[in-house]
């Protein structure tokens, strides 16, 4: 009987400790057409590769032209994106900023540890630089200013300016 006692005494401590952990946060709204043209071209172009985040492996997954696509044949690849590609890149990459306020993941990660970044494989597989080496890189002033709300009208043409 004792034993009995003691598992759902320790069963009960165990679950008031977990209490709160499956809540999130949502993530905040951010505007979808700054996405599409300033943010998602940049991602496309640094970040959407098959060893990096075109892979459904990855928590940040990323769709892009000519790499990993959402319900389009190999014979396809070129096609440009669809709405429902996009919504997912915006979904995730909004994912990855927590609050407008303080620092986001999707600028922490890719950014130098050197300039201030947390570690990002990327270092290792760019022969020891990452994504963005500065918070001046073009891609990562794109990505900042979107978090900052940065909106864009909804007839706004994609950027080519992705960086270096």
């Amino acid at each position: 009987m004792e034993l009995v006692i003691r598992t759902l005494v320790a069963a009960t401590l165990l679950g008031s400790c977990t209490a709160g952990l499956q809540e999130t946060a949502p993530a905040p709204e951010l505007d979808r057409d700054c996405f599409r043209c300033n943010v998602q071209p940049v991602l496309a172009a640094r970040c959407a590769f098959g060893e990096c985040h075109a892979s459904a492996q990855r928590p940040l997954r990323l769709y892009a032209v000519g790499r990993m696509r959402l319900d389009v044949g190999w014979d396809r690849l070129g096609a440009p994106l669809s709405q429902a590609e996009l919504d997912a890149n915006y979904e995730v990459s909004r994912g990855f900023v927590a609050d407008v306020q303080t620092d986001s993941m999707l600028l922490t990660k890719p950014l130098d540890t050197r300039a201030g970044g947390l570690y990002h494989r990327a270092q290792d597989l760019f022969g020891d630089d990452d994504v963005f080496l500065s918070t001046a890189d073009p891609g990562y002033a794109r990505i900042a200013e979107w978090i900052a709300g940065a909106t864009a009208p909804a007839d706004c043409t994609p950027t080519e300016e992705v960086g270096p």
